[in-house]
């Protein structure tokens, strides 16, 4: 993800759900990835977030408590 807008942002997280890139065919992936770190971290009582900015690119940061 390269600063995508707020609605990608929200949508990333979702299984199988890929950036759009335009008319591009070399694109690999199955849109798992970000569903599974999602999943991960939750299933340890913790969180997963995303700061992206068009054109300056995204940072995410995962929350998971201390026991």
């Amino acid at each position: 993800m390269n600063g995508d807008d707020k609605e990608v942002q929200k949508k990333i997280f979702e299984k199988f759900y890929r950036v759009p890139t335009g008319n591009i065919h070399d694109i690999k992936g199955f849109g798992l990835g970000l569903s599974y770190v999602k999943a991960v971290v939750e299933k340890h009582h913790g969180w997963i977030e995303v700061d992206s900015e068009p054109g300056k690119g995204s940072t995410f940061e995962v929350f998971i408590p201390h026991s």
